[in-house]
């Protein structure tokens, strides 16, 4: 049989199901909806949102912030000289591109968790290989 004569077609690449960027920025953005809030208040909300202490790395989540604040999703504005008391609140044009993540979340939730899904049964074959 000659090499590729019925490849699978895929549809979409993994890198595009659901990205960390979009998870983060719709928690922060629907958590902004209900009023200005600092940044370690908002990864508060992550953890409990993510439940199983899940989080975000400091460094990540201060980069989504910094990247909404300049694409115009969330105003930041500093308190006092520490870098640590800026709070966040969000924009008309944050709240479309939150309306814009909540059209398109759901498919790509409901696609992350069948590849999972498969990959686990696809994992499982291998649950008495000895690792050591």
């Amino acid at each position: 049989m000659a090499r590729n004569e019925h490849p699978i077609e895929k549809t979409e690449s993994l890198g595009h199901v659901v990205k960390v960027q979009q998870v983060i920025d719709f928690i922060v953005l629907s958590e902004l909806q209900n009023g200005q809030m600092y940044a370690s208040e908002l990864e508060q909300r992550i953890i409990q949102t993510l439940g199983s202490h899940v989080g975000v790395n400091d460094a990540y989540l201060s980069q989504r912030l910094k990247t909404l604040a300049e694409n115009g999703h969330v105003f930041r504005k500093w308190e006092g000289d520490s870098r640590y008391n800026r709070y966040y609140r969000i924009t008309d044009t944050g709240m479309e591109y939150f309306k814009g993540l909540l059209r398109e979340l759901p498919d790509r939730v409901k696609k992350a968790q069948q590849v999972y899904s498969s990959f686990d049964s696809y994992m499982s074959k291998f649950g008495k290989m000895s690792t050591k």
